[in-house]
């Protein structure tokens, strides 16, 4: 059985960027914590994201890519024999 594709590269990139990021991510988080104070945790967030999600999201996309499998079996399909 053939697995779905996405068409293209700029529609998988949009795809996932909209999963992660969400709305509410990007609008109100900002704004509230702007509002009442917290400019300056906004950009130690920012700053994390950046340091710890984009390692482990270029990870998951290797992985993925590597195995063209389910995410459940994609870690069995890389892992050595014994």
């Amino acid at each position: 059985m053939e697995r779905e594709r996405l068409g293209s590269r700029l529609g998988f990139i949009l795809l996932s960027a909209g999963c992660a990021i969400g709305c509410g991510n990007v609008w109100k988080f900002p704004w509230m914590t702007g509002q009442y104070g917290g400019g300056g945790f906004v950009l130690v967030y920012i700053i994390c994201l950046l340091i710890l999600g984009l390692p482990v999201m270029t990870m998951e996309f290797t992985v993925g890519r590597a195995a063209q499998k389910s995410p459940v079996k994609m870690y069995q399909a890389l892992e050595k024999p014994g």
